[in-house]
């Protein structure tokens, strides 16, 4: 699952991080994969975990402040498309990434390379009967 997060706030709105790689912390600290330096971030305020079927699960730091949707969170909460995560003097969107489509050209080449090579093999085969009969 890939997910998307914007930043909502101050100089960064627009700001766009996408994932794959769970768990993903967020903070302050260097040891966090995405580092935000702002007014009431903790160190390691925030840890994005996949949660099989349960989605994405965020969990906050025991003291840490987390509100979604203008709501204050508990440690734990599973979040939705569209979830505005607020913690400190920072504004996060939460959406599930858009899946991109893997890169097939190599594929594509190789199967239009073998489509054309049995074409010329034909052609082959029915001129030589042909000189033959």
């Amino acid at each position: 699952m890939k997910v998307r997060l914007e930043r909502l706030d101050g100089d960064f709105v627009g700001q766009q991080v996408e994932t794959c790689n769970f768990p993903f912390k967020i903070g302050r600290a260097r040891n966090c994969h995405h580092r935000i330096e702002a007014k009431g971030v903790w160190p390691c305020h925030l840890i994005l975990e996949e949660s099989g079927e349960n989605g994405i699960i965020v969990n906050s730091e025991s003291e840490a402040s987390l509100r979604i949707n203008s709501l204050v969170a508990s440690k734990s909460v599973r979040l939705k498309n569209g979830d505005l995560l607020e913690f400190g003097s920072v504004s996060l969107r939460f959406w599930l990434a858009p899946i991109d489509q893997m890169g097939q050209r190599t594929t594509e080449f190789i199967i239009w390379l073998g489509l054309g090579a049995l074409i010329l093999g034909q052609v082959t085969i029915i001129a030589w009967l042909l000189k033959f009969l």
